[in-house]
């Protein structure tokens, strides 16, 4: 791909209207485009729309709702795949970046956050009494667990050492 100055500067739409088919062909600096997916899943309240890159890895997602079709802006999440891509970009373009982390630390303190925030949730659904709002909310967290829970092993499942559920590991945890 040669670098085509007559598309600098100017916006994807832009670019898009000049290139047409072919745009995909063009190598378009400072632009960097991502091979991937969009991909819609049905849940519980609407459907789940996340962008994938090539290898199928989460970028960002949101559930959409009968409720935000009109909306232009809605929560979106946004993933590890993203903020390292984020990240990529604003050292390239000589913007302030967050400071490197030690890989070990960083997943030690990720997993302690996972296991206060499943505290955090048991406690919600850990009542006397059972009511409506229990039996709501315990729907809507089993469901957003196994979600969690199925991603994680399908982005782990490929490490040495981890074995799915059931199975002995190697690893001391």
């Amino acid at each position: 791909m040669a670098h085509d100055p007559d598309l600098f500067g100017k916006t994807f739409d832009q670019q898009l209207e000049v290139a047409g088919d072919t745009i995909a062909d063009r190598d378009i600096s400072p632009n960097r485009r991502i091979p991937g997916e969009i991909v819609f899943e049905p849940v519980l309240n609407g459907v789940r729309v996340t962008a994938r890159d090539k290898d199928h890895k989460v970028l960002w997602g949101f559930i959409g709702s009968e409720g935000m079709i009109k909306q232009i802006h809605c929560p979106v999440a946004i993933y590890e795949t993203l903020q390292v891509l984020l990240s990529e970009e604003l050292k390239k373009h000589g913007l302030p970046t967050s400071e490197e982390v030690d890989p070990l630390q960083a997943a030690k303190q990720a997993l302690s956050g996972l296991r206060d925030t499943i505290d955090k949730l048991r406690d919600t659904i850990t009542v006397k009494k059972v009511s409506k709002a229990t039996m709501e909310r315990a729907k809507a967290i089993g469901r957003i667990a196994n979600d969690a829970n199925r991603m994680i092993c399908l982005e782990t499942s490929s490490f040495k050492g981890v074995k799915g559920e059931g199975e002995q590991a190697d690893m001391p945890v």
